[in-house]
């Protein structure tokens, strides 16, 4: 049997489904792969039973809902200490690859030996044609990235240009190992969402090149492990949105907590000219939506990354205790 260049870790919550499919999908690769699974649920039954053919896939429990990039960090570091891969490929669980997704990647990090971290390109699950992510930038106005192309043809010229880039979305990140053992995985104090907008600004203080490599090709379901109760669940911020407080909480703190954590001069003040004027903008319609409990989130969780960012960072995680 090959032996594997790359481990795979892909996070599930309440999603066991998906997460069988993106198995299944990484299982047809023309490469050989590790596959880690870590469940942050707790112990879903309803996983081990849709993995129970997957009989070379490890089974990493968390024993409580820690989030994404925590849990992802249980897998990440599983994989350097357990085995020797090259590379980490953190994959949403609600995605799929194509049979040659991850061969591209590699052989995208084998002709830029320079690179740290590589982006496959990632259109819709649910219209393929549509792109979702084709290269990222930071974007301080923002306080977040922002992906040329979005919601475009998945096949336009500028998704399809292979390019340097200053973001890269965790839904499909892949990093080789010497980079990952320099980052560290995710900064914990991220509990879901903008933490690989993090990750990426980390990667560019310390030099970590990041590619976009357009002919590797991922399709993503969008919000699977959240997506009861939302009329579009790739629009976030309708006021259909059921989970619409949560969202706006985490991604506001989160925001502001990487204005804190990297924002240096002219990017903190156009950060904090900017901020305001997007809570505002937010805040209309959900007024007009009389969604009140969402504009209350977004300043609660605003004003609570000033605690958050005197909580403790990295080091990562420490491992699990159970690997089935």
């Amino acid at each position: 049997m090959l032996s594997s260049k790359t481990c795979v870790i892909s996070v599930n919550y309440r999603g066991s489904a998906d997460t069988a499919a993106c198995v299944n999908s990484l299982r047809a690769s023309t490469v050989p792969v590790e596959i880690v699974v870590v469940d942050t649920t707790p112990n879903d039954p309803d996983l081990q039973a849709a993995l129970k053919l997957a009989g070379d896939v490890k089974l990493i429990r968390a024993d409580a809902n820690i989030g994404f990039g925590r849990g992802s960090n249980l897998g990440i570091e599983w994989a350097l200490k357990r085995t020797s891969c090259e590379f980490i490929f953190l994959l949403n669980n609600d995605a799929v690859v194509f049979p040659d997704s991850i061969q591209h990647l590699e052989d995208a990090m084998a002709a830029w030996p320079a690179v740290g971290i590589a982006a496959p390109r990632i259109a819709f699950l649910d219209n393929p044609s549509t792109l979702w992510y084709g290269g990222g930038e930071i974007d301080w106005r923002r306080a977040s990235a922002f992906t040329p192309g979005y919601r475009l043809d998945a096949s336009s010229p500028l998704a399809m240009t292979e390019r340097d880039v200053t973001f890269a979305s965790g839904c499909a990140l892949f990093v080789r190992r010497l980079a990952a053992i320099r980052l560290g995985g995710f900064d914990p104090r991220f509990f879901l969402y903008e933490e690989d907008t993090e990750f990426c600004l980390r990667a560019s203080a310390e030099g970590v090149r990041i590619r976009y490599v357009p002919r590797s090709l991922i399709l993503h379901r969008v919000q699977g492990s959240i997506r009861n109760g939302a009329s579009d669940p790739s629009d976030f911020w309708s006021v259909d949105n059921a989970r619409l407080p949560f969202y706006a909480f985490h991604v506001m703190r989160n925001r502001m907590l990487n204005v804190h954590l990297h924002a240096r001069r002219w990017q903190w003040i156009v950060a904090m000219l900017c901020f305001p004027l997007m809570l505002v903008r937010r805040s209309v319609p959900f007024l007009i939506g009389r969604r009140i409990d969402a504009i209350v989130a977004m300043f609660y969780g605003t004003f609570d990354s000033w605690r958050v960012r005197r909580l403790p960072g990295l080091p990562r995680e420490r491992m699990v205790d159970q690997v089935i």
